[in-house]
């Protein structure tokens, strides 16, 4: 977790979750839950505003920049893609991804292996089980790049760069 993020409240972050600076997780009304490798990029809010909006994110989910959740469960493998918006007691299936700067709209069941868009969404195709997968290996990618870059630079204004000059700075030191 980058020490610029907020999380207040009843928050559990699994194993090698990485949670990026700027972004504030609010569970003063229910529980939140990130999954193990799961990433959650810069700028990401997440508010539970009543009992009903809890909201969990399963494991090798990539919540991009600019996200705002105010209730879900996420399944596995899941990408939400940046300045989405999910509103309460939506439920997203497994490997599903979610286009940028799209609305899913309260109590929506999203089925498993959808990719959808829009405002509100609407699908637009489904994944193969093999692009499902590939998103465990982008997830890990995510969470060990995070770890590497905290560990070669160990003072926090180091690895708050924004995620290019991250990947610039890693490959240079890597030659």
């Amino acid at each position: 977790v980058s020490p610029l993020a907020t999380l207040i409240g009843d928050v559990t972050v699994n194993d090698n979750a990485i949670i990026w600076p700027g972004s504030i997780i609010r569970a003063e009304n229910s529980k939140i839950n990130i999954g193990e490798y799961t990433t959650i990029f810069n700028g990401v809010m997440m508010f539970t505003r009543s009992q009903k909006s809890s909201i969990n994110i399963g494991r090798y989910c990539i919540i991009e920049s600019g996200v705002t959740i105010l209730g879900c469960f996420m399944e596995d493998y899941i990408q939400i893609m940046e300045g989405s918006l999910l509103y309460e007691e939506c439920s997203i299936g497994e490997g599903s991804i979610i286009i940028k700067k799209s609305q899913v709209p309260p109590g929506l069941t999203i089925p498993a292996r959808s990719v959808l868009r829009g405002i509100p969404v609407e699908p637009i195709r489904e994944q193969s089980r093999n692009d499902v997968l590939k998103q465990k290996d982008r997830a890990e990618h995510y969470s060990q790049l995070f770890m590497k870059i905290k560990e070669q630079l160990p003072n926090a204004q180091s690895y708050l760069l924004t995620l290019p000059d991250f990947i610039k700075l890693i490959l240079q030191r890597e030659k």
